[in-house]
Protein backbone atom coordinates (compact mmCIF):
# COMPACT_ATOMS: atom_id res chain seq x y z
CA UNK A 1 0.00 0.00 0.00
CA UNK A 2 1.30 3.43 -0.97
CA UNK A 3 0.66 6.04 1.71
CA UNK A 4 0.04 9.75 1.24
CA UNK A 5 0.10 12.34 4.02
CA UNK A 6 -2.28 15.26 3.49
CA UNK A 7 -1.01 18.31 5.36
CA UNK A 8 -3.18 21.45 5.20
CA UNK A 9 -1.27 24.48 6.48
CA UNK A 10 -2.38 28.02 7.27
CA UNK A 11 0.20 30.33 8.87
CA UNK A 12 2.28 27.44 10.19
CA UNK A 13 5.81 28.71 9.46
CA UNK A 14 6.98 27.74 12.95
CA UNK A 15 5.45 24.27 13.23
CA UNK A 16 5.62 23.06 9.61
CA UNK A 17 9.37 22.21 9.54
CA UNK A 18 9.07 20.10 12.68
CA UNK A 19 5.99 18.32 11.34
CA UNK A 20 7.61 17.55 7.97
CA UNK A 21 10.86 16.34 9.55
CA UNK A 22 8.89 13.98 11.78
CA UNK A 23 6.42 12.59 9.24
CA UNK A 24 8.40 12.28 6.02
CA UNK A 25 10.04 9.02 7.07
CA UNK A 26 6.73 7.29 7.79
CA UNK A 27 4.95 7.82 4.45
CA UNK A 28 5.59 7.44 0.73
CA UNK A 29 4.25 10.85 -0.25
CA UNK A 30 3.59 14.17 1.49
CA UNK A 31 1.29 16.83 0.06
CA UNK A 32 1.49 20.22 1.74
CA UNK A 33 -1.43 22.51 0.88
CA UNK A 34 -0.75 26.12 1.78
CA UNK A 35 -4.22 27.57 2.33
CA UNK A 36 -3.48 31.23 1.62
CA UNK A 37 -1.00 31.74 4.44
CA UNK A 38 0.24 35.26 5.16
CA UNK A 39 3.46 34.26 6.93
CA UNK A 40 6.51 32.32 5.69
CA UNK A 41 4.65 29.02 5.26
CA UNK A 42 5.10 29.20 1.47
CA UNK A 43 8.86 29.68 1.74
CA UNK A 44 9.23 26.83 4.23
CA UNK A 45 7.08 24.39 2.23
CA UNK A 46 8.73 25.29 -1.09
CA UNK A 47 12.20 24.72 0.32
CA UNK A 48 11.27 21.29 1.67
CA UNK A 49 9.60 20.29 -1.61
CA UNK A 50 12.66 21.32 -3.62
CA UNK A 51 14.96 19.21 -1.46
CA UNK A 52 12.82 16.07 -1.07
CA UNK A 53 11.00 14.41 -4.02
CA UNK A 54 8.51 12.80 -1.62
CA UNK A 55 7.12 16.23 -0.73
CA UNK A 56 4.70 18.05 -3.05
CA UNK A 57 3.71 21.66 -2.50
CA UNK A 58 0.37 23.16 -3.56
CA UNK A 59 -0.82 26.69 -2.88
CA UNK A 60 -4.26 28.28 -2.55
CA UNK A 61 -3.99 31.95 -3.46
CA UNK A 62 -6.73 32.77 -0.92
CA UNK A 63 -7.70 31.12 2.34
CA UNK A 64 -10.48 28.65 1.47
CA UNK A 65 -10.70 26.77 4.77
CA UNK A 66 -9.29 23.48 6.00
CA UNK A 67 -11.87 21.23 4.24
CA UNK A 68 -10.97 22.70 0.83
CA UNK A 69 -7.27 22.31 1.57
CA UNK A 70 -7.87 18.66 2.42
CA UNK A 71 -9.83 18.10 -0.81
CA UNK A 72 -7.05 19.69 -2.84
CA UNK A 73 -4.56 17.36 -1.20
CA UNK A 74 -6.70 14.28 -1.85
CA UNK A 75 -7.15 15.21 -5.55
CA UNK A 76 -3.40 15.29 -5.98
CA UNK A 77 -2.63 12.21 -3.87
CA UNK A 78 -1.31 9.07 -5.57
CA UNK A 79 -1.40 6.83 -2.50
CA UNK A 80 -3.88 4.04 -1.76
CA UNK A 81 -4.06 5.08 1.90
CA UNK A 82 -4.57 8.66 3.04
CA UNK A 83 -3.23 10.03 6.30
CA UNK A 84 -4.55 13.31 7.65
CA UNK A 85 -2.91 15.34 10.37
CA UNK A 86 -2.50 18.96 11.43
CA UNK A 87 0.61 20.97 10.62
CA UNK A 88 0.93 22.23 14.21
CA UNK A 89 3.07 19.29 15.38
CA UNK A 90 0.49 18.07 17.92
CA UNK A 91 0.11 14.49 16.62
CA UNK A 92 3.16 12.17 16.75
CA UNK A 93 3.93 10.37 13.49
CA UNK A 94 4.90 7.17 15.32
CA UNK A 95 1.27 6.01 15.40
CA UNK A 96 1.03 5.72 11.61
CA UNK A 97 2.18 2.05 11.37
CA UNK A 98 -0.43 0.97 13.94
CA UNK A 99 -3.17 2.86 12.12
CA UNK A 100 -2.23 1.38 8.75
CA UNK A 101 -2.25 -2.06 10.34
CA UNK A 102 -5.91 -1.63 11.24
CA UNK A 103 -6.70 -0.45 7.70
CA UNK A 104 -5.09 -3.62 6.35
CA UNK A 105 -7.28 -5.65 8.71
CA UNK A 106 -10.45 -4.10 7.29
CA UNK A 107 -11.08 -0.86 9.18
CA UNK A 108 -12.71 1.87 7.08
CA UNK A 109 -11.29 4.74 9.13
CA UNK A 110 -8.77 4.86 11.96
CA UNK A 111 -8.83 7.88 14.28
CA UNK A 112 -6.33 8.93 16.92
CA UNK A 113 -8.17 9.37 20.23
CA UNK A 114 -6.13 12.04 21.98
CA UNK A 115 -4.97 11.60 25.57
CA UNK A 116 -5.75 14.95 27.15
CA UNK A 117 -4.17 16.58 30.18
CA UNK A 118 -4.12 20.08 31.66
CA UNK A 119 -1.00 20.99 29.67
CA UNK A 120 -2.00 20.11 26.11
CA UNK A 121 -5.59 21.41 25.86
CA UNK A 122 -7.71 24.11 27.44
CA UNK A 123 -10.49 22.97 29.76
CA UNK A 124 -13.21 24.56 27.61
CA UNK A 125 -12.00 22.72 24.51
CA UNK A 126 -11.82 19.44 26.41
CA UNK A 127 -15.38 19.84 27.72
CA UNK A 128 -16.66 20.68 24.24
CA UNK A 129 -14.96 17.68 22.66
CA UNK A 130 -16.35 15.38 25.36
CA UNK A 131 -19.89 16.67 24.83
CA UNK A 132 -19.78 16.23 21.05
CA UNK A 133 -18.26 12.76 21.36
CA UNK A 134 -21.04 11.74 23.77
CA UNK A 135 -23.70 13.15 21.42
CA UNK A 136 -22.32 11.18 18.47
CA UNK A 137 -22.04 8.05 20.60
CA UNK A 138 -25.74 8.31 21.51
CA UNK A 139 -27.14 9.50 18.19
CA UNK A 140 -25.09 7.13 16.03
CA UNK A 141 -25.03 4.14 18.39
CA UNK A 142 -21.24 3.94 18.04
CA UNK A 143 -18.79 4.53 20.87
CA UNK A 144 -16.64 7.53 20.00
CA UNK A 145 -13.99 8.92 22.36
CA UNK A 146 -12.62 11.79 20.26
CA UNK A 147 -14.94 13.05 17.50
CA UNK A 148 -12.79 16.08 16.65
CA UNK A 149 -9.37 14.50 16.26
CA UNK A 150 -7.36 15.67 13.25
CA UNK A 151 -5.35 12.45 13.01
CA UNK A 152 -7.18 10.10 10.61
CA UNK A 153 -6.24 7.29 8.27
CA UNK A 154 -8.44 5.77 5.55
CA UNK A 155 -8.31 4.22 2.10
CA UNK A 156 -8.51 6.74 -0.71
CA UNK A 157 -11.67 5.16 -2.15
CA UNK A 158 -13.48 5.70 1.18
CA UNK A 159 -12.82 9.45 1.33
CA UNK A 160 -15.46 10.61 -1.21
CA UNK A 161 -18.19 8.90 0.82
CA UNK A 162 -17.04 10.48 4.08
CA UNK A 163 -16.31 13.94 2.70
CA UNK A 164 -18.80 16.43 4.15
CA UNK A 165 -19.75 20.02 3.45
CA UNK A 166 -18.09 22.32 5.98
CA UNK A 167 -16.13 25.53 6.05
CA UNK A 168 -14.09 25.27 9.21
CA UNK A 169 -13.07 23.06 12.10
CA UNK A 170 -16.48 21.37 12.33
CA UNK A 171 -15.32 19.26 9.37
CA UNK A 172 -13.84 16.46 11.50
CA UNK A 173 -16.92 16.22 13.73
CA UNK A 174 -19.26 15.97 10.74
CA UNK A 175 -17.04 13.36 9.06
CA UNK A 176 -16.97 11.26 12.24
CA UNK A 177 -20.74 11.49 12.53
CA UNK A 178 -21.32 10.50 8.90
CA UNK A 179 -18.99 7.52 9.18
CA UNK A 180 -20.68 6.33 12.37
CA UNK A 181 -24.20 6.95 11.07
CA UNK A 182 -23.55 5.08 7.83
CA UNK A 183 -22.18 2.04 9.64
CA UNK A 184 -18.52 2.30 8.64
CA UNK A 185 -16.00 0.35 10.67
CA UNK A 186 -14.29 3.00 12.83
CA UNK A 187 -11.26 2.13 14.94
CA UNK A 188 -9.85 4.52 17.54
CA UNK A 189 -6.30 4.22 18.83
CA UNK A 190 -5.16 6.19 21.90
CA UNK A 191 -2.44 8.65 20.95
CA UNK A 192 -0.28 11.23 22.65
CA UNK A 193 -1.38 14.82 22.08
CA UNK A 194 1.30 17.46 22.33
CA UNK A 195 0.98 21.18 22.94
CA UNK A 196 0.75 22.89 19.58
CA UNK A 197 3.60 24.88 18.09
CA UNK A 198 2.45 28.38 17.19
CA UNK A 199 -0.85 30.16 17.70
CA UNK A 200 -4.12 28.19 17.90
CA UNK A 201 -6.81 28.91 15.31
CA UNK A 202 -9.63 27.29 17.27
CA UNK A 203 -12.51 29.55 18.34
CA UNK A 204 -14.35 27.49 20.99
CA UNK A 205 -17.75 29.22 20.83
CA UNK A 206 -17.91 29.89 17.08
CA UNK A 207 -16.59 26.47 16.07
CA UNK A 208 -18.67 24.78 18.77
CA UNK A 209 -21.82 26.43 17.43
CA UNK A 210 -21.00 25.31 13.87
CA UNK A 211 -20.48 21.76 15.07
CA UNK A 212 -23.72 21.74 17.04
CA UNK A 213 -25.89 23.04 14.20
CA UNK A 214 -24.42 20.46 11.80
CA UNK A 215 -25.58 17.47 13.87
CA UNK A 216 -29.31 17.49 12.92
CA UNK A 217 -28.58 17.67 9.19
CA UNK A 218 -26.16 14.73 9.32
CA UNK A 219 -28.60 12.66 11.39
CA UNK A 220 -31.44 13.33 8.95
CA UNK A 221 -29.46 13.01 5.70
CA UNK A 222 -27.78 9.72 6.60
CA UNK A 223 -30.80 8.02 8.20
CA UNK A 224 -33.02 5.32 6.74
CA UNK A 225 -36.64 5.98 5.72
CA UNK A 226 -37.77 3.94 8.74
CA UNK A 227 -35.89 6.19 11.13
CA UNK A 228 -37.26 9.35 9.50
CA UNK A 229 -40.80 8.01 9.90
CA UNK A 230 -40.26 7.14 13.55
CA UNK A 231 -38.59 10.45 14.36
CA UNK A 232 -41.72 12.33 13.26
CA UNK A 233 -43.84 10.26 15.67
CA UNK A 234 -41.19 10.76 18.34
CA UNK A 235 -41.27 14.54 17.87
CA UNK A 236 -45.05 14.57 18.14
CA UNK A 237 -44.98 12.62 21.42
CA UNK A 238 -42.31 14.93 22.79
CA UNK A 239 -44.33 18.05 21.91
CA UNK A 240 -47.48 16.62 23.51
CA UNK A 241 -45.58 15.65 26.66
CA UNK A 242 -43.96 19.07 26.83
CA UNK A 243 -47.32 20.79 26.39
CA UNK A 244 -48.90 18.81 29.23
CA UNK A 245 -45.90 19.60 31.42
CA UNK A 246 -46.00 23.33 30.73
CA UNK A 247 -49.77 23.47 31.32
CA UNK A 248 -49.31 21.63 34.64
CA UNK A 249 -46.79 24.25 35.78
CA UNK A 250 -49.19 27.03 34.73
CA UNK A 251 -52.03 25.25 36.54
CA UNK A 252 -50.02 25.12 39.76
CA UNK A 253 -48.89 28.75 39.57
CA UNK A 254 -52.30 30.12 38.56
CA UNK A 255 -54.50 28.18 41.00
CA UNK A 256 -52.10 27.18 43.74
CA UNK A 257 -53.03 23.55 43.13
CA UNK A 258 -53.28 21.10 40.25
CA UNK A 259 -56.77 21.25 38.81
CA UNK A 260 -55.88 18.53 36.32
CA UNK A 261 -53.99 16.10 38.56
CA UNK A 262 -53.25 13.58 35.82
CA UNK A 263 -51.56 16.05 33.45
CA UNK A 264 -48.09 15.75 35.06
CA UNK A 265 -48.32 11.95 34.82
CA UNK A 266 -49.34 12.17 31.15
CA UNK A 267 -46.43 14.55 30.54
CA UNK A 268 -43.89 12.20 32.13
CA UNK A 269 -45.25 9.15 30.28
CA UNK A 270 -45.19 10.95 26.92
CA UNK A 271 -41.63 12.20 27.43
CA UNK A 272 -40.37 8.78 28.57
CA UNK A 273 -42.02 7.05 25.61
CA UNK A 274 -40.47 9.63 23.27
CA UNK A 275 -37.00 9.01 24.75
CA UNK A 276 -37.32 5.23 24.59
CA UNK A 277 -38.64 5.37 21.04
CA UNK A 278 -35.73 7.61 20.06
CA UNK A 279 -33.19 5.17 21.51
CA UNK A 280 -34.89 2.19 19.84
CA UNK A 281 -35.08 3.91 16.45
CA UNK A 282 -31.40 4.95 16.65
CA UNK A 283 -30.42 1.36 17.42
CA UNK A 284 -32.49 -0.04 14.53
CA UNK A 285 -31.12 2.59 12.16
CA UNK A 286 -27.57 1.66 13.14
CA UNK A 287 -28.24 -2.04 12.56
CA UNK A 288 -29.72 -1.40 9.11
CA UNK A 289 -26.77 0.79 8.06
CA UNK A 290 -24.28 -1.73 9.45
CA UNK A 291 -25.91 -4.57 7.53
CA UNK A 292 -25.81 -2.48 4.36
CA UNK A 293 -22.07 -1.93 4.79
CA UNK A 294 -21.48 -5.66 5.35
CA UNK A 295 -23.47 -6.39 2.18
CA UNK A 296 -21.34 -3.90 0.23
CA UNK A 297 -18.11 -5.54 1.41
CA UNK A 298 -19.39 -9.03 0.53
CA UNK A 299 -20.22 -7.87 -3.00
CA UNK A 300 -16.65 -6.58 -3.45
CA UNK A 301 -15.16 -9.98 -2.52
Amino acid sequence: MKTTLILPAYNEEEALPKTLDEYVGYVDEVIVVNDGSKDRTEIVASEYASKNPKIKYIKHEKNRGKPEAIRTGVKNATGDVLIFTDADCTYPASYIPEAIGYIQKGADMVMGARLFNKHNIRLLNKVGNTIFSMLITYLCYTKIHDAQTGFRVMRKDVFPRLDVQARGLEYETKMTMRAAKMGYNIVEIPIEYRKRVGKSKLHPFKDGYNMLKSIPSIIWDESTALFKSVIIINALLFIIGLAFGIYSIYDKLAHGTLVHQYYPLISVIMLLVAMQLMSFSLMMDFIVNKLNKIDEKLKRI
